[in-house]
């Protein structure tokens, strides 16, 4: 079954993730979020909403500026990449070591 593919309008992400217009648009500048396009207008996929919203967070809680939020997701990602290829490794040396 093929995934179903949810986009957003910028003014319904922007509902969705209770951010401002200007914020949206810098975390676009930035790389934080990369919206797709259709009919010359942005689309924001349904999964970006929760990057969105931990942006937003760094940004106001810790006073971090966009570019050095870009850093942090992009650090983040790649832990959260490093955890993952972790446990299916143990996972395998764990079949290993039982035969």
């Amino acid at each position: 079954m093929t995934p179903v593919l949810i986009e957003l309008t910028i003014e319904e992400f922007t509902q969705a993730t209770d951010l401002s217009r200007d914020s949206l648009m810098q975390m676009v500048e930035e790389g934080i979020l990369v919206p797709g396009q259709k009919s010359g207008q942005w689309r924001f996929q349904a999964q970006l909403v929760a990057r969105a919203r931990r942006a937003s967070r760094l940004h106001r809680d810790l006073g971090i500026d966009w570019s050095g939020i870009a850093l942090a997701l992009e650090l983040l990602d790649e832990l959260e990449q490093t955890r993952r290829e972790n446990r299916r490794l143990r996972q395998r040396l764990g079949r290993f070591l039982e035969d």
